[in-house]
């Protein structure tokens, strides 16, 4: 069995060398046909070689050539690219110009839209004014008749309108007249009295409205005989709850002859503290006489403009102190106070307030704010009418305390002042009673206060005093002697 093994794999090794052998014979022939095929392409290469070197220059040429071209038309493209571009923004631009122009021309549309619309509502209004305008027209005519009538009737009314003013001329004329008799028939000095608002004692009794009766308190009776009361009779006495409307309508026709065109003066005398400031200012709540006063003169003064006259109003403010004249706007001494053109009741409050912070006030015994100078208001009403004139002033006067100065505990500069006043309310005294004898001599020259007044208070001048006294058992003395002062100037009547 080895043996068949051995020969046959004898045999197997004789056919691989056989193959072996044949496949080296084939090699070597196709290396022998591919050494000639190489020996002749090379030789067909070494032929072709030139060309070649040709070809390449000739292709770098071409190369070159179309690298230029193409470059060329790079550029030329990116050149059209950018003409495009522009005429694309160009061709936008016109687009968006022509969608404005295309929205303009919808809402013009719808513009006129609206104005067809309009238009037809309007034809639609026309017609309704045609129909109104011919409903007018007859009207019209009716009116035209009815004018024509009026007319006539309107030149008779002027007729009687000019006769209407004419006698509401006359009238005017002697209202003022028959107020200033009437003014005459209550007298030309008149003296009123006012028992100081809230005083809670009984000393004083009213009987009526013309007689005041003054009860003694015990402590100044020096004896069971002497006189336990005392009358003194008034053209009117307000009591302590008279209000300062009450007290102005007494005034009011003392004020309306101002108006009238005759000089008033009013005074405001008493003691310290028995409310003579207050009856002559009053408070924020209550006004006194002179703010009453300027209001009813403003109110008549717009009557008279309208009945057609002319008018202008001026006031001034002064202070006396001490026998000193002062202006108390300028705040300057003055031999005579300067009197300024106001417009309205309100320039007259500013010019007011002015004045009563430049007045001089100090503290005394009988009350912490005492004014310790006489304070003098003027009004001047001047108006023309045709040959018909008023120059008129209206002179409201706060008196200075009347007291003594032992009862006013009175020191140093403030006793000097009341000496002061005093002496010049003596003055006052004396003028009156002057007048009331009819001297010859009425000695205003005495005091500043008379020699600033004379004017106002001769001739058709009104005079009216206000004494102003206190209830309290205290100012008994006080309240005696400004009653009896009182009664002393209730005699008098203006020199003629």
């Amino acid at each position: 069995m080895e043996k068949e093994l051995k020969d046959i794999r004898a045999y197997h090794l004789k056919v691989i060398e056989e193959k072996l052998i044949e496949l080296i014979t084939h090699k070597n022939r196709i290396l022998a046909v591919q050494s000639e095929e190489i020996g002749e392409f090379k030789k067909s290469f070494d032929e072709f070689k030139p060309l070649t070197q040709i070809i390449q220059k000739t292709t770098r040429e071409c190369l070159s050539d179309f690298q230029s071209k193409l470059d060329e038309a790079d550029r030329q493209a990116i050149q059209q690219f950018h003409q495009q571009q522009d005429q694309l923004e160009y061709h936008a631009s016109r687009l968006n110009q022509q969608q404005s122009q295309m929205q303009s021309i919808q809402e013009l549309f719808e513009q006129q839209t609206r104005q067809r619309l309009q238009i037809a509502e309007m034809q639609k209004a026309k017609e309704r004014m045609l129909i109104e305008l011919q409903q007018t027209k007859e009207e019209l005519e009716q009116k035209k008749f009815l004018k024509q009538q009026l007319m006539n009737n309107f030149k008779l009314s002027q007729q009687q309108q000019i006769q209407l003013q004419q006698e509401l001329k006359d009238t005017e004329h002697q209202k003022r007249y028959w107020n200033n008799l009437l003014q005459e028939a209550k007298g030309n000095i008149r003296v009123y009295c006012r028992i100081r608002p809230n005083s809670q004692e009984d000393m004083l009794l009213l009987n009526g409205e013309c007689t005041l009766v003054l009860r003694v308190p015990e402590r100044f009776l020096k004896s069971t005989n002497c006189q336990k009361e005392s009358s003194f009779n008034f053209e009117h006495i307000f009591s302590q709850d008279a209000d300062q409307q009450e007290i102005y309508n007494e005034l009011s026709d003392l004020v309306q002859n101002v108006v009238d065109g005759h000089n008033v003066c009013i005074f405001a005398y008493g003691q310290t503290g028995s409310g003579k400031t207050y009856t002559m200012q009053g408070d924020d709540h209550n006004k006194g006489v002179i703010p009453r006063a300027v209001e009813q003169i403003f109110k008549e003064r717009q009557g008279m403009l309208e009945l057609g006259w002319q008018t202008n109003i001026r006031v001034g403010f002064q202070e006396i102190y001490n026998e000193q004249s002062r202006d108390l706007i300028t705040n300057q001494k003055c031999d005579e106070v300067k009197l300024l053109d106001v417009k309205d009741i309100f320039e007259v409050a500013e010019h007011f307030n002015t004045a009563k912070k430049n007045r001089q006030v100090a503290e005394t015994f009988s009350n912490e704010v005492s004014s310790r100078s006489h304070f003098i208001f003027q009004l001047n009403l001047q108006g023309h009418l045709g040959d018909k004139q008023i120059n008129s002033t209206l002179n409201l006067i706060d008196l200075a305390g009347s007291e003594r100065a032992n009862v006013a505990k009175t020191e140093g500069d403030r006793f000097t002042e009341t000496k002061a006043i005093n002496k010049s309310l003596s003055a006052l005294g004396d003028v009156f009673n002057a007048l009331y004898t009819k001297q010859q001599h009425v000695p205003f020259r005495n005091s500043k206060l008379t020699f600033s007044l004379y004017k106002y208070m001769e001739g058709s001048s009104k005079t009216l005093m206000m004494v102003n006294i206190s209830s309290r058992s205290e100012d008994f003395q006080q309240t005696l002697a400004s009653l009896r002062f009182a009664e002393k100037v209730k005699s008098c009547s203006i020199k003629k």
